[in-house]
């Protein structure tokens, strides 16, 4: 066999299977004409080139024919390039083709990504190793799996240049390599790992290994991003350790089942802040938290869960503590970022806007919007559906999610049509639709079913080719399949209870950002899935199956740290429990964290004051009601020795009437026009914000340094910004 290929089949055994030859062939062709032919990738050693340049899978996404494409798109722009040069202008590339959006959880093909125009973190940074792959680059994907300091995670790149590893953004090119908004996110990290699949035996080149799951090999790089301490958790010998963090008020593991070994004892180098850690060993456990600032590790002895504390306990949760930022950009780096943007948003948006192709798309005008969301799925979509008039074929398309439609060919879609057709009368459209004809079950790749994967997914996928629907359980993630005009488990029937949670009136509880509530199986802690619809008033009740829980809330401070309870209970069977849910107080005090900010606007302030920064987007609500409040708190912040100033997309923003009055208004403020979407990334993904939720307010004492920072809005934001201020102008 082919040396590459015969690589390939031992790194992927289980891709090996599931895709089709000629696939991996076209993989092992297009690697062996840049060995021969591209100079960088010619000096590669052999072990950077097989996982590296010839390897097809970068994570977990659907594997795609692309090389070939990406390379006839990028290679005279990037021949007689220095690999540094290269590696920014393939970034800069894949600008122009994609722009990060929240998605599902399910990672799409490079192929879908670049044909399509979005993705998420990890799927632009697929597409860019993909990318940078296809004309000999060596690269990677980095992942910080759980931030400490913020409900998120990320994903970037590196690549090998003249034998070091240098980072970037994926379709974020900045002026300079090894820069991001990430960079002092990353420094912030508990846990920056990459991947290898197959072979790899260089640990100078990957790095040291952590462990090895599912056919890859993890890498710790942690120590590349941020300050790390050797910390050694000792437990019994054979015992499994999972670290994790809390990160959307539960604990998420980082890395899990590790191995402690015959002596029970495992060292790592972690970043420095609060870790969760818990040990396994049969059907004994044991859990706690290391606290990283001050202790260097952990013991752990599994044993007999004991018996539920009666109420709550409270905690805090450390975040590893925030570094200074980079030096700033030059303002000719910065007018040439700025310029690369728009252009590749300019280039981005005209490509998107030739996808929808309106006079096919007027003979079906109820499906105008699937049609326009399959963006260079187009063609796919609208072949499917005009194939012949059955009002199924729409009823189909509508139980796909957004990246179904961008990557869902045609046969497979009518493959799924004609073996869920034949049941459309048995079932009630609410039942038949979601659960026997919809070809998904979670995110799993699309297949036509004939050889269904093991566990849950499968055994739904089973059910529904038989003509049953069936699903998974959305609280727990449990199989259930339709029977007598219900959906019920499909292992034997679990003696059930009731819990009613209860919250103080008006309190702002969120599930999975305040609060969360998990189960404990053989499998160990097991996240349950609850929705915010389902409170009636201050009550939400939920019927639960007999057993162990544990319920956790979470304040998040703006510094990261958070002020966290929990409590665990039993629900007997048949029983019913009113738990309250205990939210941590704190005080405006709690909410300042200094943090070296640059100057947004590279002038110093007058006189050393503080001020109150806010990026606008004008005439949005959330805006609105900020501009509101903020002229109902005039006179309170006119007495402060405050100022405070606004942030605009464009010279006509400050033209938005509720902005207009104001400004006109109120002498004091200040607007200014700003390289507005870069800012409002950079800085909320700094300062733990939400930058899909503008506006974002920061506050700053004398010395420029943000003090609290806050995106979106609620009700009394204002005055809590004015709060935070008088605060920062007693402690000047």
């Amino acid at each position: 066999m082919d040396p590459y290929l015969s690589f390939l089949r031992r790194a992927l055994p289980r891709d090996w299977a599931d895709y089709p030859r000629a696939l991996f062939a076209e993989f092992a062709d297009h690697a062996r004409m840049l060995r021969e032919t591209v100079p960088w990738c010619a000096a590669l050693e052999e072990e950077a080139f097989l996982q590296y340049v010839l390897m097809p899978r970068v994570n977990d996404e659907d594997l795609s024919s692309h090389r070939p494409l990406f390379y006839g798109l990028l290679w005279d722009r990037v021949k007689g390039l220095s690999p540094e040069e290269a590696v920014q202008e393939v970034n800069r590339w894949c600008q122009e083709h994609a722009s990060y959006q929240a998605q599902d959880d399910r990672t799409a093909a490079p192929l879908t990504v670049f044909r399509c125009g979005s993705g998420r973190c990890g799927e632009e940074s697929a597409l860019l190793v993909a990318a940078l792959r296809s004309v000999g680059i060596a690269a990677r994907q980095v992942y910080a799996p759980r931030w400490s300091h913020c409900d998120d995670n990320h994903a970037w790149v590196e690549a090998l240049c003249g034998g070091a590893w240098r980072f970037l953004g994926a379709c974020e090119p900045e002026a300079v390599l090894d820069r991001g908004w990430f960079n002092t996110a990353a420094a912030r990290a508990v846990l920056v790992h990459s991947r290898t699949f197959g072979p790899a035996e260089n640990a100078a080149l990957h790095g040291p290994a952590l462990d090895a799951r599912e056919g890859a090999v993890y890498h710790n790089q942690t120590a590349r991003y941020a300050p790390v301490k050797r910390c050694t958790f000792r437990t019994a010998p054979g015992a499994r350790l999972t670290l994790s963090v809390l990160n959307e008020a539960r604990f998420i593991p980082i890395i899990e089942d590790l191995d402690a070994g015959e002596e029970g004892i495992l060292t790592l180098e972690l970043g420095i802040g609060d870790i969760h850690v818990s040990a396994v060993l049969g059907d004994l456990r044991a859990e706690g938290i290391c606290r990283g600032a001050r202790e260097d590790g952990l013991t752990l002895m599994p044993g007999p869960a004991p018996a539920p504390a009666e109420g709550w306990t409270d905690f805090d949760f450390r975040a590893p503590a925030a570094p200074k930022p980079p030096p700033p950009l030059t303002p000719a780096q910065k007018e040439e970022r700025a310029a690369v943007r728009a252009r590749g948003e300019g280039l981005r948006a005209a490509r998107l806007a030739g996808f929808f192709d309106r006079e096919r798309a007027a003979r079906y005008p109820a499906c105008a919007d699937l049609l326009r969301e399959a963006r260079g799925n187009f063609d796919e979509i609208y072949a499917f559906l005009s194939r012949d008039t059955s009002p199924l074929r729409e009823a189909l398309l509508r139980t796909l999610a957004a990246k179904d439609l961008r990557d869902a060919d045609a046969a497979l879609l009518e493959a799924h049509l004609r073996r869920a057709a034949p049941y459309a009368a048995q079932f009630p459209p609410e039942v038949f639709g979601p659960y026997l004809l919809c070809p998904r079950v979670a995110f799993e790749r699309l297949t036509d079913w004939t050889s269904p994967p093991p566990g849950p997914v499968g055994e739904v996928i089973a059910l529904r080719a038989a003509g049953i629907p069936a699903r998974l359980r959305p609280l727990d993630g449990a199989v259930e399949r339709w029977a007598d005009g219900a959906f019920a488990p499909l292992a034997a029937p679990e003696p059930m209870g009731r819990v009613a949670f209860t919250r103080a009136h008006g309190a702002a509880l969120t599930y999975r950002q305040s609060w969360s509530l998990s189960r404990l199986t053989g499998a160990g802690w097991r996240d349950l899935l609850l929705s915010d619809g389902d409170w009636a008033g201050d009550t939400l009740t939920a019927a639960l199956p007999a057993g162990r829980y544990r319920a956790v809330t979470s304040l998040r401070l703006p510094g990261g740290d958070q002020f966290a309870s929990v409590r665990e209970f039993e629900l007997p069977p048949e029983a019913f429990l009113e738990i309250p849910l205990r939210l941590r107080a704190c005080a405006a005090g709690d909410l300042i964290t200094l943090r070296e900010l640059p100057l947004v606007d590279g002038r110093p302030r007058r006189g050393g004051r503080c001020s109150l920064l806010f990026w606008l987007e004008e005439g949005a609500e959330p805006t609105e009601h900020i501009l509101n409040e903020l002229a109902q708190a005039r006179g309170a912040l006119e007495a402060l020795p405050v100022e405070i100033t606004f942030f605009l997309r464009g010279e006509g923003s400050a033209a938005q009437p509720t902005l207009a009055a104001l400004l006109a208004s109120w002498p004091g403020l200040e607007a200014r026009v700003c390289d507005w979407a870069y800012q409002v990334e950079a800085l909320s993904r700094f300062l733990g914000c939400d930058p899909e939720r503008p506006p974002l307010a920061v506050v700053c004492d004398g010395a420029g340094r943000a003090a609290y920072a806050a995106s979106g809005y609620s009700v009394g934001a204002v005055e809590l910004l004015r709060r935070v201020a008088a605060i920062l102008c007693d402690i000047r």
